[in-house]
């Protein structure tokens, strides 16, 4: 399967939980999309925020 581009513009919180989760499963915390609410659950501990963050500010950087 060849590489595909994902757009920053695009907006859909549901695929950006998705990649990030894929992500930061390794440090043991887990990022779900609530499709009832339209918000992302954070699931973990305390410090799963600050490597969620630090994830979701590296992907949106030129």
């Amino acid at each position: 399967m060849k590489p595909f581009e994902i757009k920053k513009k695009n907006k859909n919180l549901e695929v950006v939980a998705k990649i990030t989760d894929s992500m930061v499963q390794e440090y043991g915390c887990r990022i779900k999309y609530n499709k009832k609410s339209g918000q992302v659950d954070l699931i973990g501990d305390d410090y799963c925020e600050d490597i969620v963050t630090e994830v979701v500010t590296g992907m949106m950087d030129d």
